[in-house]
C-alpha cells in the first residue's frame, strides 16, 4: 500500500521482530489461500499491521506455525494463522484496499502502461475479494468517487481528503468485525493520506498532478522549499494526528497490557514514518 505505518525498527528486539514477521507471512499466506499464488502481490507492511491489530482485539486463537513455502523454499518461516473467516475477510481488504489504489493510480497517471496492466491482471481477484466483502467495496467505491470530486475542485480539500482516507480505513475495521478499532484505524487513514501528499508533493508538482498540499499550504517548486516556508503548519497537522492515534491507541490498551509492538508503533513508528518522509527531499 504505502509503508507510512511500522514501527522503529532499531528498536524492537529479535522476538518482536519474528512475531511481525509471523504476521507478514501469514497476511501473504492468507492472500494465496483464498485467491492464489497471484494475489501475493498484495502483502504490504501497512495491512499487517491491520492483520495485527484485528487479530489483538478479535479474543480468537493465533496458531504460529513453522513452515517453508515456494518463496522461501530454503528455510522454514514462522507464520501466522487465525481463524479462516477471519482471514479471508482481512485479505479481502486489504486486496479491495490496494486495488482502488491502483485505480486511482491510473487516473492521476494515465500513461503508465506498468500499472493499467496490473489493473487489468488483477481484476478478477478484485471482483471476487468484492464478492467476499460487498459491503467494504461499496464503501470504497463510494470513497473513490468523492476523492475524485474533491479533486477536481480548486479549494483547500486537505482535511476532506483526510476524512475521505479515515473512513476507508475505519470501514475496514468495521467490515473485519473489529469495531473497537474504527476510530484508531480513521485516524490512521488521516495519517496515511497526510504522509502520502507530503512524499509526493515535489513529484506531483512537476508532473502536474493534484496534490493537496498545494491548495492548503502553497504550490512551491521542491519539497524543500514548502518545508522551508511551512514547517510549523505541517508540523502542526502531523502532532494532532499524532496525539489523536496515541490518545485513542491509550483508551484501547489495557492497563496491565504492556505490548512492546503496539507501543513502538504508536509511540515511535509513526515519528520515524514522519521523519522520513520529510528527509527524502531533493538538496
Amino acid at each position: 500500500m504505502f509503508g507510512y505505518i511500522n514501527c522503529d525498527e532499531t528498536q524492537l528486539t529479535p522476538q518482536d521482530r519474528d512475531v511481525i514477521g509471523s504476521f507478514y507471512c501469514g497476511l501473504c499466506m492468507a492472500l494465496k489461500q483464498h485467491f492464489g499464488n497471484k494475489a501475493r502481490i498484495f502483502t504490504n507492511i501497512d495491512c499487517t499491521y491491520a492483520f495485527m491489530l484485528i487479530s489483538s482485539v478479535s479474543n480468537i486463537e493465533i496458531d504460529i506455525q513453522k513452515k517453508r513455502c515456494f518463496l522461501h523454499p530454503l528455510s522454514k518461516r514462522n507464520i501466522a494463522y487465525v481463524d479462516n473467516e477471519l482471514s479471508q475477510k482481512i485479505a479481502s481488504a486489504t486486496i479491495l484496499i490496494s486495488y482502488y489504489k491502483l485505480l486511482d493510480d491510473c487516473k492521476d497517471e494515465k500513461r503508465n502502461l506498468t500499472k493499467k496492466t496490473m489493473r487489468s491482471m488483477y481484476k478478477k481477484i478484485a471482483e471476487k475479494a468484492k464478492a467476499n466483502l460487498p459491503n467494504f467495496d461499496t464503501t470504497l467505491a463510494k470513497m473513490l468517487n468523492a476523492t475524485q470530486k474533491l479533486e477536481k475542485d480548486t479549494a483547500d480539500n486537505l482535511f476532506a481528503l483526510m476524512d475521505i482516507s479515515g473512513q476507508i480505513l475505519s470501514a475496514m475495521a468495521l467490515n473485519c468485525d473489529a469495531e473497537p478499532l474504527q476510530n484508531l484505524f480513521y485516524h490512521l487513514g488521516q495519517f496515511v493520506y497526510f504522509l502520502d501528499a507530503l512524499d509526493d508533493y515535489e513529484k506531483d508538482i512537476k508532473k502536474k498532478r493534484y496534490n493537496a498540499l498545494c491548495y492548503h499550504l502553497g504550490n512551491f517548486t521542491t519539497k524543500k522549499e514548502l518545508l522551508i516556508n511551512k514547517s510549523n503548519e505541517i508540523n502542526a497537522i502531523f502532532e494532532n494526528l499524532y496525539q489523536n492515534l496515541n490518545d485513542e491507541y491509550n483508551n484501547l490498551k489495557p492497563e496491565d497490557d504492556s505490548n512492546t509492538i503496539f507501543d513502538n508503533l504508536f509511540t515511535l513508528g509513526l515519528k520515524k514514518c514522519y521523519r522520513t518522509v520529510l528527509s527524502q527531499r531533493n538538496n
